[in-house]
């Protein structure tokens, strides 16, 4: 899966992806359009975040229709 993010919007999910507070779902989203930016499978994606595959796919084409 590839998704495209530009260079700031890299550094706010960097930035979300360190926080240490309890936003654990915002985080966890973040690493996984991180991780989606840079080509990786949507299978490794979802076992890194501990989610479906059909749940990661279902989160990155939120808002493409």
């Amino acid at each position: 899966m590839q998704v495209e993010v530009a260079p700031e919007e890299t550094a706010v999910l960097i930035r979300w992806k360190k926080r240490t507070d309890n936003y654990v779902l915002v985080r966890m989203k973040a690493e996984a359009i991180l991780y989606a930016s840079r080509g990786v499978d949507v299978g490794i994606i979802a076992e890194m975040v501990e989610r479906t595959e059909r749940t990661v796919q279902e989160g990155m084409n939120f808002g493409t229709t």
